[in-house]
């Protein structure tokens, strides 16, 4: 007689393993307790849109958005060094590392206070995929996300 062997609901699995990516990626990383506390003029805040060698027209229009909220909202900064955007390929052999740094799941924005090199805190401005459809919301989004981390100033 064969053994019945009852097999997991794979559609449940996967979006459990989904939501608690999504859960990991929605809380921002503690800055690292030894790390010295450096002076507001020596810290740099950088967003990064993290994309692999195929690019979807959504995911064209992620990076395009992005990069357009900030330039907009933020070109003092931009100007100054303060603030700076890039994008970066995960697919290349030297980048592979950043999917583990900052658990990207897939495309994805990422907001990095650094000093001296160091991350000292980072965000994944994960709602960028649910926003895409709606420009206006995108930007207020990204716009928000980067300024608190500028702060008032901005």
């Amino acid at each position: 007689m064969k053994e019945i062997v009852a097999m997991p609901n794979r559609p449940a699995l996967v979006l459990a393993l989904l939501a608690f990516a999504a859960a990991a990626l929605a809380q921002p990383a503690p800055a690292p307790a030894d790390v010295p506390a450096a002076s507001a003029a020596d810290r740099r805040i950088v967003v990064t849109y993290f994309h692999g060698d195929l690019r979807c027209a959504t995911c064209k229009k992620l990076e395009a958005y992005a990069r357009e909220a900030i330039t907009a909202a933020f070109a003092a900064e931009l100007a100054s060094g303060r603030l700076a955007f890039k994008a970066v390929n995960t697919d290349r052999p030297e980048n592979q590392h950043f999917i583990k740094d900052y658990s990207l799941v897939t495309k994805a924005l990422v907001v990095t206070e650094e000093a001296d090199g160091t991350v000292l805190r980072w965000t994944n401005l994960d709602r960028i995929w649910t926003l895409v459809r709606d420009k206006a919301a995108y930007t207020d989004y990204v716009v928000t996300g980067v300024r608190a981390y500028l702060g008032p100033a901005s």
